[in-house]
């Protein structure tokens, strides 16, 4: 691999951490009836029934996008690797 800024030859391929996206998502039906339940049976007990027995929560899912950068050792330069650039085969092998 090449620098297209000065041509060397000393270059290096690190994965960067583009942004992170968080899906949220809700408990629904069932988590609202639990909660009811737990409501009720808390003020029935004064309280004692919420040590053992827990809030619903929503679940979570965190998606990272990566984009993979190349950087110059000599020149410092970085520049995006565009997907399917780095080590493709040649077109004359699929004539």
């Amino acid at each position: 691999m090449q620098c297209p800024n000065c041509g060397s030859g000393n270059c290096q391929v690190q994965l960067v951490e583009q942004g992170q996206q968080t899906n949220k998502k809700g408990v629904g039906f069932g988590g609202h009836m639990n909660n009811a339940a737990r409501t009720t049976t808390a003020v029935a007990t004064f309280g004692m029934s919420n040590l053992l027995w827990k809030k619903s929560r929503g679940t979570n899912k965190t998606k990272t996008v990566n984009t993979t950068m190349g950087i110059c050792q000599d020149c410092g330069s970085t520049w995006r690797i565009k997907k399917g650039g780095f080590g493709a085969a040649p077109g004359s092998i699929f004539k």
